[in-house]
């Protein structure tokens, strides 16, 4: 007798993205499970088997961090205003909700994030001083250099990605694999070419704990390409981004994110609540310098 089999991880993800776009708004679980074309009589306990929480804790934690990171990107908005946005139906549920996450009110997380918004350590470099309007260049000259890079705000197309996600810390390491998998599907079907290998981070690892934070290894394919396998299919979101370029050893691509949002912020953007992704130029495996050429893509509104 034959089974019919199911990938529940890759419909999951089909549902973890549904509730990701559409955080500020009220979701039944039917309307979950519908995206993930499973019954809505099992789909509670298989997110949970397959994600670690349930659906109601996935979402209040992604509308906690959504939250929290209003509050520190935009420092003189209103703290009832973000509640409601982010899908909280009172700022006083929102208020205890997030002191039983984060162990502190909204404007005591506030006050302690600024002056380290885009920082782990608190010494990213303000790259207003370093930036040459003439050139768009980047006038680095630390120890890590980041050869010629160059930012600047550009309306980008809307990219129909194959992809795999891996949920965890963003290191290498990590990663890594989702790649190597991608790549053997990608290159006999002939996707494989130079700057349509993209990483999609979901979360901020500032706000998110690192065991869930969502990394998804892309490349671009045709639209119309169905998914096989393990692999999903997903659209980014096109419009204007900030992007910024960079050539660095991976030991530097922390500081290069940080510098991306030093720029964003010291240039007075306003950033859309889309995910960033990543656009890789290289393999730095076969860089004479091991560096890794990328661009940093920050949504914008």
């Amino acid at each position: 007798m034959q089974y019919t089999t199911i990938d529940y991880k890759k419909r999951i993800c089909q549902a973890m993205n549904f509730i990701s776009q559409n955080i500020e708004r009220e979701l039944s679980l039917d309307e979950i499970a519908e995206t993930a074309y499973l019954s809505k009589f099992h789909f509670h306990r298989i997110f949970k088997a397959v994600v670690g929480e349930t659906v109601a804790d996935f979402t209040r934690r992604l509308r906690l961090e959504l939250a929290a990171n209003r509050l520190i990107s935009t420092q003189l908005a209103d703290i009832t205003r973000i509640a409601i946005d982010c899908g909280f139906s009172s700022s006083q549920n929102f208020a205890k909700a997030f002191r039983l996450h984060f162990g502190m009110t909204p404007s005591e997380y506030r006050k302690s994030k600024i002056g380290n918004k885009n920082s782990k350590n608190g010494n990213a470099v303000p790259l207003q001083a370093l930036y040459d309007s003439d050139y768009g260049l980047m006038k680095l000259s630390n120890t890590e250099r980041r050869n010629t890079n160059h930012a600047e705000i550009r309306e980008m197309p809307a990219y129909t990605v194959a992809f795999m996600r891996k949920i965890g810390p963003f290191v290498q390491e990590t990663c890594g694999p989702e790649f190597e998998r991608l790549m053997r599907w990608a290159g006999p079907r002939n996707f494989v070419g130079p700057g349509k290998v993209l990483g999609i981070y979901w979360d901020n690892p500032e706000v998110t704990p690192a065991e869930k934070c969502r990394f998804d290894a892309c490349i671009i394919v045709p639209e119309g390409t169905t998914p096989e396998g393990e692999v999903s299919i997903q659209t980014i979101r096109g419009g204007p981004y900030a992007v910024c370029h960079f050539e660095c050893r991976p030991d530097g691509i922390q500081a290069a994110w940080e510098d991306a949002f030093a720029w964003v912020c010291d240039s007075g953007f306003d950033c859309n609540d889309s995910p960033c992704y990543e656009v890789y130029h290289n393999n730095a495996a076969e860089h004479a310098e091991g560096k890794w050429i990328f661009d940093i893509c920050v949504p914008l509104l």
